[in-house]
């Protein structure tokens, strides 16, 4: 099965949507501030932020189950895998955005064997890398990659760290840590 990857907040904007046209995406946010709204006809809505390192887009979602995922992960202060759909109408410059699914990352966590690849460009960037990767027992298979001579180096560290999205974001702020990414086998979440 290929992988999916899933936008940056910022990626959202650089998909092209013709007038009238639709087209969907999953995002890796944070989702704040939900709020039930009341439409002109009277039908409730929910309306949120969803947020990532690049940015925000206020969003909406129709749906009453997933309305209520969305909120309970937006109480919480969670994240989650959003699955979105972006439609432009005639004469709006930017797309809507609307929330489809939503998938909390305690969740897709917790039922899925999950990938970290961290590539490195310095050594210096190992014994930080190897304190926060000190939490063992879960089910992350964290692999290593940095240049090496005569191409690139893998050294697969193990297959029962516990990792989640705010450990990756603490990863990436090492210094000398070029990329960290996230995924699983049905969805990779990049990041850095």
């Amino acid at each position: 099965m290929f992988a999916q990857i899933a936008r940056t907040i910022v990626g959202l904007g650089e998909i092209e949507i013709a007038e009238g046209e639709r087209t969907s995406a999953t995002v890796g946010a944070l989702v704040e501030d939900a709020r039930w709204r009341t439409s002109a006809r009277g039908r409730r809505y929910l309306m949120a932020t969803i947020s990532d390192a690049t940015g925000q887009v206020p969003v909406t979602c129709f749906d009453d189950d997933v309305s209520k995922a969305l909120e309970d992960t937006a109480r919480d202060g969670g994240c989650g895998l959003v699955g979105v759909e972006l439609d432009r109408r005639p004469g709006e410059d930017s797309a809507r955005v609307t929330v489809r699914s939503i998938r909390p990352f305690d969740t897709v966590a917790g039922q899925a064997r999950m990938l970290l690849r961290v590539r490195v460009d310095t050594a210096e960037a190992l014994a930080p890398l190897a304190d926060l990767l000190s939490v063992r027992a879960g089910r992350c298979e964290v692999m290593l990659s940095c240049d090496a001579p005569g191409g690139e180096a893998q050294l697969r560290l193990g297959r029962d760290f516990l990792v989640d999205q705010e450990l990756v974001t603490r990863i990436q702020s090492i210094p000398g840590v070029a990329q960290a990414a996230l995924e699983t086998a049905e969805l990779r979440l990049v990041a850095g």
